[in-house]
């Protein structure tokens, strides 16, 4: 059997993932011939990645999305050449795969009596898309399509793809050709048929590939959709299943679904969670480490100063204050601990945007360093209450200062990992404060500084139910993961005179954006948890603030917000 595909590949980043060479590399002793269009720049680097993966290639506009690639490339070739091909087979890259052989599949469509064939089916629907009052035919769906030669060389082929158009809208797309395809050859009389069939599970949704990848795997379907770890409501137990079922290297699925898709969204693929291993010990490797500190509450300084004493020789320290006095307590002070020798500088800054305009206005000594752990002497914004005080500074110094082993461990094995924040500290998750916060006005302050670091990967913060970030501005990280924010140069114009409002400032926006930041570098997030729970926090907030629409839970939150409204307009 003589074989040609045509591969379309797009990157909304213009990347060229390693799901996409893996999948290549296992398909392409099935064909004769291998076109790869690619609707997104392919550099020359990226070319020689895909050496030997393709007999030709195409790079194009993303006109049409793969139906316009389809046709472009269709044309291109020739009807007289694809004449010579007992097959012709189109795929897209929307799948990660194979996760079983392809081979077999082949062998078992080919051997039936019909003259195309798909992997699945979209059952007959008498409701449209969105918006549509059109039904939905059944139609083989279009992520993989293979043609006999007598479809090919038909008119009715040939006719439908040369009235293809170049349209802008995907729904378009949808509607009037890749449903419209398979009906269309079916009437002309071509016989058709898929892998797997969706006709024979009527009782669950019609659009099997997505709604349920697990039911592929158990049936052996060679490749599963990307989207479908998105709108599958437990996408780890479909990678669990890929585990235990197939030997595709599941870090493909990983890297690609990071690399695209905000940390919100990867917080529910990947376990992002790091239980901390009290007892494991730190070496110091050739990897340079430091550790900021700002000095505003000299009580608090002093628990810091505790652990520092236990860290290694060669983590270096900087502290930050905003008085001569306090410098001298400090200087003073570390006469008499063991970590004074690590002592690097002691700079003092006025006392204006909290912690993290010091730690900005030190950048360029920090971002010298592999690693680097930002703290401050943080008081609770309820500081008359002192459970809350004592509960939130040790759930930081239980999440970042004394599992140090761990989190510098993480940063050496895995080094997509640019920064580590602790888990939400107890008062958060036990109380109703953060919906105190002014979300909205962050949100949009958030995406004002993303436009002016010229991230170049896109995120709607007006649409994320809770921001992923660390609680009280402390936490670890890579300085190449935040580059954008050190060179947005802020001075001290650009900060609010003290005391700063409890909330709403460009200081809680850069709060809110660390994470994202380091995602647009190309990096991955880890939260740190003093122990090992089976959900993170930030997974709590995203699913409570999911369902918060209704009349009878904001009457509700209401009322049990009433006791703290109560108590702090007495206070005034």
């Amino acid at each position: 059997m003589t074989r040609i595909l045509f591969f379309v590949h797009y990157n909304k980043y213009d990347g060229l993932a390693d799901y996409v060479l893996y999948l290549l590399k296992h398909i392409k002793t099935i064909y004769s011939r291998v076109v790869f269009i690619s609707n997104s720049p392919i550099s020359d680097e990226q070319q020689d990645k895909l050496a030997g993966l393709y007999d030709s290639i195409i790079v194009r506009e993303n006109k049409g999305f793969d139906f316009g690639a389809w046709k472009y490339a269709l044309l291109k070739e020739g009807w007289d050449n694809l004449a010579q091909y007992d097959s012709v087979t189109l795929m897209n890259d929307s799948c990660f795969g194979p996760i079983f052989d392809l081979t077999q599949v082949y062998t078992k469509m080919e051997q039936q009596d019909i003259d195309f064939w798909g992997l699945t089916n979209h059952r007959h629907t008498k409701h449209g898309m969105h918006g549509t009052r059109r039904p939905i035919p059944e139609h083989i769906q279009s992520y993989f399509l293979c043609f006999n030669k007598n479809v090919v060389t038909s008119q009715t082929f040939q006719k439908f793809w040369i009235k293809v158009k170049y349209e802008s809208n995907i729904k378009k797309i949808i509607e009037q050709y890749e449903t419209q395809l398979t009906p269309r050859l079916a009437e002309t009389g071509f016989k058709h048929t898929v892998f797997f069939d969706a006709n024979h599970f009527p009782n669950i949704y019609n659009d099997i590939p997505f709604y349920h990848p697990d039911l592929c795997i158990n049936n052996n379907i060679p490749f599963i959709k990307l989207k479908s770890l998105l709108d599958f409501k437990l996408p780890q137990y479909i990678i669990k299943l890929i585990k235990e079922n197939t030997n595709y290297p599941v870090s493909l699925i990983y890297e690609h679904m990071i690399d695209i898709y905000d940390p919100n969204t990867t917080l529910f693929i990947e376990n992002k969670l790091i239980p901390a291993q009290l007892d494991a010990q730190l070496t110091i490797s050739s990897q340079k480490i430091a550790v900021h500190l700002h000095v505003f509450y000299l009580d608090i300084f002093e628990k810091y100063i505790a652990y520092f004493d236990n860290y290694p020789d060669e983590l270096d320290l900087f502290f930050t204050t905003n008085t001569e006095e306090k410098k001298t307590y400090i200087q003073n002070y570390m006469q008499n601990h063991a970590s004074a020798n690590r002592v690097k500088d002691i700079i003092i800054i006025e006392n204006k945007g909290r912690d993290i305009f010091p730690w900005l206005s030190i950048a360029h000594h920090l971002n010298t360093y592999d690693i680097v752990g930002h703290f401050y002497t943080k008081k609770s914004l309820a500081a008359d209450d002192e459970w809350i005080g004592i509960t939130w500074q040790q759930d930081i110094f239980d999440s970042l200062l004394h599992p140090i082993a761990a989190i510098i461990e993480t940063f050496r094995a895995k080094e997509e990992i640019g920064i580590i924040i602790p888990e939400i500290p107890r008062y958060f998750r036990t109380s109703i404060a953060l919906h105190f916060f002014d979300e909205k006005r962050l949100q949009n302050l958030m995406q004002a500084i993303w436009k002016k670091m010229s991230c170049k990967k896109t995120i709607d913060f007006c649409k994320l139910v809770t921001a992923i970030m660390p609680c009280g501005n402390m936490f670890w990280y890579r300085p190449a993961a935040l580059q954008p924010l050190f060179n947005l140069k802020l001075s001290a114009v650009d900060i609010p005179t003290e005391p700063i409002p409890p909330d709403g400032t460009i200081l809680h926006a850069i709060e809110r954006i660390m994470v994202y930041v380091a995602w647009n570098e190309g990096y991955d997030y880890r939260i740190m948890v003093p122990q090992t729970p089976n959900i993170t926090g930030f997974m709590d907030n995203i699913l409570l603030n999911t369902v918060k629409t209704s009349r009878t839970y904001k009457t509700g939150e209401y009322i049990l917000a009433l006791p703290l409204i109560i108590k702090k307009q007495f206070k005034k």
